[in-house]
């Protein structure tokens, strides 16, 4: 069940504080961005805003003192940026800037060097906070409604309510395409229990809002005994939310008519990889109409990726089932971006999994095939073909 609040109307003199210096977004392969800066279609498959890091945490002393063992083993967050989760502080180091540089044949266009003088949105600094259908989820550093859809390429951009900076906040996603006949909602989690998450839209069968509905958790996680969930990832999907808690359980969140939002469905499986680990990266991405969640598996030592586990979800049933082979698809994994792209078409290798390590800057490839990882760009790679999706 989830408990509502009381809706928030932003205050027009609130205004979101920014004072980290931003970062450039997405950071990819300079040869993917040249095909995103090209096909604009590719903005599409980005999917996920990244990833989350968990580890295992010791049960205390006190509770083996006491003979208190929780039935489950417990999960923690790992935060890199040295904040601690649910801090009521929404950048949360994610404050970036888009830079694809839009090939000049399209209309609006982004260059590092010069600005199209009708592309003025692009001139604003833009700070990343999620990416869903298409469009990028950013705040502008001006004005108090500063919270928008945006379409780099197209410079077309959709206002959303302002956000109380009081309020903590993770990411933001999308139930389906802004511009569909059937219309959208976005939803933002707040990894705590209260408030859980709040909730945004409009369309054909959803009250338009120009507020953020708040509502708490009121779900008892199955793998932690006597606590609320509380979310870490989500994804939106035909019009649907599917979320991660941060102990491993998957849930589904669906909408009604008088835009009341539920946890429909609870999964019946934990969300962790197979086998011992230490820590683990969990990355919850749409491909290619499929939801996979994959985990980058530290099993030996923090430092290096042992292994990679990929998951497909069963819709239905809302259970993950484990899979070898994601076909001619390749997905590139990196903490705050995740797409997938057709190999075949953009000449990298087909059915791997491409990735970095926080504590290695360079990019990695595991090959669902043979089960090897090994450096993505070595002696033997083969650039890219530039001009190969026209084909």
């Amino acid at each position: 069940m989830i408990k509502k609040k009381k809706n928030h109307v932003p205050s027009e003199k609130q205004a979101t504080p920014i004072s980290n210096p931003p970062n450039t977004w997405p950071n990819l392969p300079h040869q993917l961005i040249a095909q995103i800066a090209i096909h604009l279609n590719l903005m599409e498959n980005i999917t996920s805003f990244g990833c989350v890091i968990k580890t295992w945490r010791s049960t205390s002393r006190q509770c083996i003192a006491n003979g208190k063992y929780p039935k489950q083993p417990q999960l923690a967050e790992i935060i890199i940026t040295g904040k601690k989760r649910g801090e009521k502080n929404q950048e949360r180091g994610r404050s970036h800037t888009i830079d694809i540089p839009f090939h000049g044949k399209y209309p609006y266009y982004y260059d590092k060097k010069r600005k199209s003088p009708k592309n003025n949105f692009c001139s604003h600094p833009m700070y990343f906070k999620g990416h869903s259908h298409g469009q990028v989820v950013v705040i502008i550093n001006e004005g108090p409604s500063n919270f928008c859809l945006w379409e780099p390429a197209k410079t077309r951009s959709l206002g959303l309510p302002g956000w109380n900076p009081n309020f903590s906040f993770r990411t933001c996603t999308l139930s389906s395409s802004p511009y569909g006949i059937d219309g959208f909602s976005a939803m933002v989690i707040t990894g705590i229990d209260s408030p859980a998450f709040a909730f945004s839209g409009c369309g054909k069968s959803i009250t338009e809002r120009a507020f953020w509905s708040f509502q708490d958790c009121c779900v008892e996680e199955p793998y932690n005994q006597g606590e609320n969930m509380q979310f870490t990832n989500a994804i939106g999907f035909k019009g649907k939310f599917y979320a991660l808690t941060l102990q491993g359980s998957v849930v589904v969140i669906e909408g009604d008519v008088d835009s009341c939002f539920r946890i429909a469905a609870v999964g019946s499986r934990r969300s962790v990889p197979i086998g011992v680990s230490r820590q683990f990266r969990e990355y919850l991405v749409e491909l290619d109409g499929e939801i996979l969640l994959v985990f980058l598996v530290s099993r030996k030592c923090i430092d290096v990726v042992d292994d990679v586990e990929v998951f497909r979800l069963d819709i239905d049933r809302v259970l993950w089932a484990k899979i070898e082979s994601i076909g001619d698809r390749a997905l590139f994994l990196e903490d705050e971006c995740c797409m997938w792209v057709d190999a075949k078409k953009l000449g990298c290798k087909k059915n791997c999994i491409y990735f970095t390590h926080h504590r290695v800057n360079e990019w990695l490839t595991f090959d669902l095939g043979s089960g090897e990882i090994s450096p993505a760009f070595g002696q033997d790679y083969v650039t890219w073909d530039i001009g190969r999706l026209n084909n």
